[in-house]
């Protein structure tokens, strides 16, 4: 089976990571999944590029998939793309973006060539008449949840033998607790028998990060040898974060690494006792809960987006309204009961391993395109002679 992947983005963003990643995936089970996206980053490192090939995938750089639609580039790459479709041989086409989709919709539709489509939207696409049009030329559309898949059924009309409900996954063997990587602790000076608290997000005003800071207080208030660890970075640094931090008297309590990646950024995730989330950002299918749970991190979380749909309440993780006193009540039930605590990180990793793995993804996906394609298949059987 033979797969075109769309990407039309040129930052290392969002989906940009759950696209290449499932390419990877699909590779292992067979299927030649090959991965375009955009070969301009402006004066940024092309890290979608960069990283395509650290994980042993040259991406197709023919294109310009732009983010955004404009009328000349787009039309330049459906040119391209229908020539390019013409010389190799594809099965399908799955887009990850609204503009590679609505670059590529006529294109594949003129080869006979069915389009998968997938949604990183928590709860489903926007109800708008573009939109609909655009999801109108999708023989399949990959649902990260059923509020997202119900909500574009119902609001979008598209049929529900067309959607496929498979979450979102990440990279358990890089995820994994037993595995060694950098001591975060050691590199922040954060004690090794600390109770921590982690969150990462973009700093930004929208992330409930007051909402946060203030539980931590009242957790450090009743507890000695609180931490916290705040993973991420913005232009709202200094108002979000730094001054609320001072005001509350959490100099020594909260640390900002900022952003960090590669083993970094996994040694941190496993300095953790907990990871805390409260709002979906530019990726609503909540990536980084799924990884902090591929460490055996039980996850406090706000009931927003399709979080409640990620955690378990009571058996991973803990779902409370995103309040103040309800996050300082979780965090503080858990720093108290340790045994508790064991059994909700157990939990979380074995529900990253059976849910949320790269191969029970790409498995899901495979056995779509099969789906997609013998349902072509059979409709070409059964079309009226000289209207194949």
């Amino acid at each position: 089976m033979n797969v075109l992947h769309l990407f039309s983005n040129a930052k290392w963003t969002g989906p940009a990571e759950p696209a290449l990643n499932l390419c990877v995936a699909l590779r292992r089970v067979g299927v030649n999944a090959d991965f375009a996206c955009a070969p301009d980053a402006g004066a940024s490192i092309n890290k979608v590029v960069e990283t395509a090939r650290d994980r042993g995938i040259e991406p197709i750089l023919q294109f310009r998939l732009s983010k955004h639609r404009h009328p000349i580039k787009d039309a330049q790459d459906r040119r391209a793309l229908r020539r390019f479709l013409a010389e190799r041989s594809y099965d399908l086409v799955h887009c990850h973006l609204d503009n590679d989709h609505a670059i590529a919709a006529e294109c594949a539709r003129s080869r006979g060539i069915p389009l998968v489509r997938s949604n990183y939207e928590g709860l489903g696409f926007s109800r708008d008449a573009r939109r609909r049009r655009l999801l109108e030329s999708a023989s399949g559309v990959i649902e990260p949840s059923m509020p997202a898949l119900l909500n574009d059924m119902q609001g979008l009309g598209l049929p529900r033998e067309r959607l496929a409900m498979i979450p979102s996954a990440v990279d358990t063997e890089r995820f994994d607790p037993c595995r060694e990587v950098p001591d975060g602790r050691r590199w922040l000076g954060i004690p090794p028998d600390a109770f921590v608290v982690g969150i990462v997000a973009r700093l930004q005003t929208h992330r409930h990060y007051e909402d946060f800071f203030e539980a931590v207080r009242r957790l450090a208030d009743r507890q000695a040898n609180v931490h916290a660890i705040v993973v991420g970075r913005g232009t709202k640094q200094q108002t979000v974060g730094l001054e609320p931090v001072k005001r509350l008297g959490l100099e020594s309590v909260v640390h900002f690494p900022g952003f960090i990646d590669g083993e970094n950024y996994v040694g941190v995730l496993k300095a953790f006792d907990v990871k805390v989330f409260l709002t979906p950002g530019s990726d609503g299918t909540c990536r980084a809960v799924r990884e902090a749970m591929a460490m055996g991190k039980p996850a406090v979380v706000a009931h927003r987006g399709m979080l409640a749909e990620i955690v378990d309440d009571g058996l991973n993780g803990i779902v409370c309204d995103g309040s103040v006193e309800a996050l300082a009540h979780a965090l503080g039930r858990l720093a108290a009961d340790r045994g508790y605590r064991r059994a909700l990180a157990r939990a979380a990793r074995e529900k990253a391993l059976s849910s949320y793995s790269l191969d029970v993804q790409a498995r899901a996906v495979c056995a779509l395109y099969e789906r997609i394609l013998a349902m072509q298949a059979g409709a070409h059987v059964n079309a009226p002679s000289g209207h194949v």
